[in-house]
């Protein structure tokens, strides 16, 4: 595979002060990775997560807080509710749902942040390239 597999990672400010903390270890690992923060991760919005999928991600995680440290009281939850539904969608198009993921890390919980650095690596390796992606091969069939 000559290009690298994309990963896009929406994150809580409050549940990922240092993105260096996520990017590094992924792109140790031979994965192109960008880190997009967000104010909460209730503000990321499905047509976000899908739009991204589409034209700059092989996978995309969405990363906030554990529902009851949410500083905005339900954003974790509405995080939750919004991937849910774009993974629906995701399943209804064709494409795995699980190149959408979800975590929820305590701040400053590096054995979280190890953890969901693993997930990815792993569900990268699974999935590879998103055949969605703006510019992918097309398959002749």
């Amino acid at each position: 595979m000559s290009q690298k597999i994309a990963v896009v990672l929406m994150a809580c400010r409050q549940a990922v002060p240092d993105p260096g903390l996520l990017l590094s270890p992924l792109e140790q690992a031979g994965l192109k990775a960008r880190v997009i923060a967000e104010p909460c991760s209730s503000k990321v919005e499905v047509f976000q997560m899908l739009r991204t999928l589409a034209s700059d991600s092989d996978l995309l995680w969405v990363i906030g807080c554990p529902e009851p440290a949410c500083q905005l009281v339900e954003g974790s939850f509405r995080m939750t509710k919004r991937v849910g539904h774009a993974q629906d969608y995701l399943g209804e198009i064709g494409l795995e749902p699980e190149r959408l993921g979800l975590a929820q890390i305590p701040a400053g919980n590096q054995g979280a942040l190890d953890a969901t650095v693993d997930e990815i690596l792993e569900r990268a390796r699974k999935l590879g390239a998103n055949p969605a992606r703006a510019g992918a091969p097309v398959k002749k069939e």
